[in-house]
């Protein structure tokens, strides 16, 4: 009988063939593309992609080539590499349908969060988004608020413990740990009314089962050569043997990730369970799943999702839900511990507004009063422009198309290239990570972190032409696949800030000092030298001084 690492080996031995094959068998327009040399026919471009730093390749080739690329995948096949916000509007807006996502990364996604809104295209997910969609509306997103002020109060008192134990002013945190830790408490409250508490002791079996296996960062943080070479290859082969393959592969990643697949799927089904007993029994309060299912139950019959579909909702909500607003917040705390200035000017305007409320005879900030808060508002921002976490994202045009630019890009002979022509089975690679560097857009200083560049009037009449939910970010995505809980985390992250720089100060420490943004599922920061510990954000957080300019 043949051993499964012989059986891999002969299916990696195929996969060359048939990718050779059908490689040869695209026809490229991409020829007048420029783009950087191959360093490998075997890697093309994608070690310098995925093994350095994000943004360090990404940047570079913007800088020398412009919004427009073409680089070199494995085996010598081209690829695109967009971040013109003209093409990227067309791309996902105007023509989505036509661009859709790469089947074998889709198998992937379906591994990781089921099949869900992460996974799903074209009529598909337009079905399960119009179900899903009332739960994340302004109002719902708004009644979130004293949820997530609970979760970052929770936090407070904890480093408030930590700091006073240790007899000294401030201590060392890693506070990317305990931001995933509100991130998670939060997204299960206020999206199934489930209080996994692991802030306080981590003592919910669900909640540890959960934050014990579902460390989907690490999972895919810092891949090897030859994990690259196979996830491109992929592409190449029918969804049947990449599923297989997941199913069946050797390595610790895939055995992991077998592993996540089982105890989420299984935490799914508890919760879905809990809920729609509660829900049969008008128990709780309007949670996002609540919501869901009685859009779901309010649905005609060719539009209600399946079982297994809301299981993927759960297991997509969860993801989203903490690895995002957890790991953009401890970024946002890194380049205020880096700008001490910056972090005054937040703290005074979060005292200034808590004044006027404590005036008013209201115990907490509303949602009015944290949109009124320019400062606050103006650093979310950046903070989402200079690390959005989800750094790019894969497309394949499914017909032949022409990409309009916002800017015309040098052409191998020299001449000026307005538009691109697209050929069926393109893949292109949207860059948010440049798209939203481009000085084009945001100004010569595009590389500065810089608050203020969306109160001073540098942003005015740099407008794109309508790509991104949010202030013409990409950090949220675009168009009909854009983040559906944007509303939701924007809320999220107002309370996390709001609550923490108001009562911490947040200093530099050597560790934070070689904070890396490294490739993953989502962008992580790690320490550099220190790749076997995993994603981590080590700040020095020390009680703020109540001196201000009140």
């Amino acid at each position: 009988m043949i051993s499964s690492s012989a059986a891999v080996g002969l299916v990696t031995v195929l996969i060359l063939v048939y990718a050779l094959f059908k490689r040869s068998a695209r026809p490229s327009s991409l020829s007048m593309i420029r783009g950087p040399p191959s360093p490998s026919f075997i890697f093309g471009n994608l070690l310098e992609l995925f093994q350095r730093p994000v943004g360090e390749t990404e940047f570079a080739w913007q800088s020398q080539y412009g919004n427009v690329v073409r680089f070199k995948s494995i085996l010598g096949g081209d690829q695109l590499f967009i971040s013109d916000a003209k093409a990227l509007r067309k791309m996902l807006n105007t023509a989505g349908d036509n661009y859709v996502k790469l089947p074998s990364e889709n198998v992937v996604k379906g591994m990781i969060s089921g099949k869900g809104l992460l996974w799903a295209d074209g009529e598909v997910h337009k079905r399960q988004k119009s179900i899903v969609l009332p739960g994340f509306g302004s109002k719902e997103c708004k009644a979130f608020l004293p949820i997530f002020k609970d979760c970052a109060d929770s936090i407070s008192t904890k480093w408030m413990e930590t700091i006073e134990s240790s007899n000294s002013q401030g201590v060392v945190i890693n506070v990317l740990d305990w931001l995933s830790r509100g991130a998670l408490d939060a997204v299960c409250r206020a999206g199934f009314d489930v209080d996994f508490n692991t802030i306080q002791d981590d003592s919910h079996p669900l909640g540890r089962r959960y934050r014990n296996y579902l460390l989907v960062r690490d999972l895919f943080a810092v891949p090897s050569a030859e994990q690259i070479f196979m996830q491109a290859a992929l592409r190449y082969i029918p969804e049947g043997i990449i599923q297989w393959l997941i199913d069946n592969g050797p390595g610790s990643r895939l055995a992991r990730a077998r592993e996540v697949t089982n105890v989420v799927g299984d935490l799914a089904k508890e919760m879905v369970q809990e809920r729609a007993t509660a829900f049969l029994e008008r128990k709780g309060d309007m949670d996002i799943f609540t919501l869901l299912l009685k859009a779901n139950m309010d649905a005609n019959a060719k539009k209600r999702l399946s079982d297994e579909e809301l299981l993927a909702q759960i297991r997509t909500i969860l993801l989203a839900g903490q690895e995002s607003t957890g790991t953009t917040t401890s970024f946002i705390l890194l380049e205020l511990a880096r700008n001490p200035k910056m972090q005054s000017m937040l703290r005074d305007e979060i005292r200034r507004t808590e004044a006027i409320t404590r005036e008013r005879g209201s115990p907490h900030l509303t949602v009015t009063d944290l949109e009124a808060m320019p400062y606050l508002n103006a650093v979310l921002k950046e903070g989402l422009r200079f690390h959005p976490i989800g750094t790019s994202s894969m497309r394949m045009a499914r017909d032949d198309d022409i990409l309009p630019l916002s800017k015309p890009v040098l052409g191998v002979s020299g001449e000026m290239i307005h538009e691109v022509r697209v050929s069926k089975g393109t893949e292109i690679m949207i860059s948010i990570t440049a798209y939203n560097r481009d000085k084009d857009l945001w100004g010569e200083d595009a590389h500065e972190f810089k608050p203020d560049r969306w109160l001073d009037g540098t942003m005015d009449g740099k407008n794109s032409p309508g790509v991104g939910v949010y202030s013409n970010l990409m950090s949220f995505f675009s168009g009909p696949q854009a983040c559906i809980g944007w509303r939701f985390a924007m809320i999220e992250m107002q309370a996390f800030l709001s609550t923490l720089v108001g009562k911490f100060e947040f200093a530099m420490t050597d560790k934070a000092e070689r904070i890396v943004r490294m490739p993953m599922f989502l962008m992580g920061p790690m320490v550099e030298g220190e790749f076997d510990r995993g994603v981590q954000m080590p700040l020095a957080v020390s009680l703020a001084s109540q001196n201000s300019e009140l």
